[in-house]
């Protein structure tokens, strides 16, 4: 049975509080090619993180800063 690593979430170690739907950098790197969001097991963000990216990736989809689908 594999090992698995504790890691730590990345914004909480760069100590990110707002995760800002206008910044479409950090959001694309949690969204696949086909523009799904990245689950917090591949992500590896923690669950306050990864709920406050999935809502500011959802928002800028609404108002058509990023692609419902690619």
């Amino acid at each position: 049975m594999p090992t698995y690593q504790n890691r730590k979430c990345k914004l909480c170690a760069n100590q990110i509080k707002e995760v800002d739907y206008k910044n479409l950098g950090l959001l694309q790197k949690y969204i696949t090619k086909y523009m799904k969001i990245v689950p917090r097991y591949y992500s590896g963000t923690c669950i306050k993180h990864q709920k406050r990216l999935a809502s500011a990736i959802k928002r800028a989809r609404i108002v058509a800063l990023m692609p419902f689908v690619r």
